[in-house]
């Protein structure tokens, strides 16, 4: 019997769904999707809901003024 080879998802890039034109009434979604997904990373552990939040913020400034991957 052979194993699967193991498949890692494709990163996760909420911004890719935003149209150029919608960004700015989107910022708020997208910061509060980008923490959902730090908190659920960490298991949902409480107490760092500012702190993922303003990473989130500042991965969405990042990315979209262009200097993000």
């Amino acid at each position: 019997m052979t194993a699967m080879p193991s498949r890692k998802p494709p990163k996760f890039d909420p911004l890719r769904f935003v149209e150029p034109g919608a960004r700015a009434t989107s910022r708020a979604a997208l910061i509060a999707e980008i923490a959902y997904f730090r908190a659920q990373s960490r298991g949902f552990e409480p107490g760092h809901e500012e702190e993922d939040w303003l990473a989130a913020e500042a991965e969405v400034e990042r990315r979209l003024s262009g200097s993000g991957s």
